[in-house]
């Protein structure tokens, strides 16, 4: 069945599908509990066919840490995509909430550098160094759940809790970065990350 044809289907039933913008708010949280981590991500969901969704997400990634020791920074992009699948019977009084099962795959690059390095030596003195720009690119899956509720007027508040397992990255990196985007912070192939969300849903008719 095309598009289309789906959503007559879906509106004959007296459904009407919809779109939905949202803005992960988690970002500006975590920055307050580490400044040098900058992360901002939008969303865009499309409920296709009743209870099914095939979701969008993208965003930036900037971070500066500074130390007496050494100076780290990156910056990039990443990109999930995959569909949701809601679990919750739909009720006359709340017909727009949902608890979602997800799956994603995701895709994060990013050029980070270390300008400076150093290592101190009390016995033969410090010694400098750094390492210069590079890419660095990864690939992974993720699954989870996650609960959207309706203010009012369109406006939907939630959360979603999902597991990540890392696919594919770039192999002989000089050096591991310290965050990927979208992913979480290195140094295992797996991850699980909380996120929270303000979403504002267009209806299609």
């Amino acid at each position: 069945m095309s598009l289309s044809q789906g959503l007559r289907a879906n509106n004959d039933a007296g459904y009407s599908p919809s779109v939905r913008v949202g803005l992960d708010v988690s970002g500006f949280a975590r920055q307050l509990v580490e400044p040098e981590t900058m992360f901002r991500e939008i969303s865009l969901d499309v409920e296709w066919k009743y209870n099914h969704f095939v979701a969008v997400e993208a965003g930036l990634l900037d971070i500066d840490v500074q130390k007496q020791t050494h100076r780290y920074m990156a910056g990039g992009y990443y990109l999930r995509l995959g569909p949701d699948f809601n679990v919750l019977g739909r009720k006359p009084e709340a017909p727009n909430d949902l608890v979602l099962l997800s799956l994603r795959y995701g895709f994060s690059k990013l050029d980070h550098e270390a300008p400076f390095i150093l290592i101190p030596d009390p016995y033969w003195g410090d010694f400098q160094t750094a390492v210069d720009s590079e890419s660095y690119s990864a690939h992974w899956i993720e699954a989870g759940i996650s609960l959207k509720t309706e203010l009012g007027y369109n406006v939907f508040i939630g959360w979603s809790l999902r597991g990540k397992l890392l696919l594919y990255n770039t192999r002989e990196a000089e050096m591991e970065p310290y965050f990927i985007g979208g992913f979480g912070k290195t140094g295992r192939n797996t991850g699980l990350m909380l996120h929270y969300h303000i979403y504002y849903r267009i209806p299609f008719r």
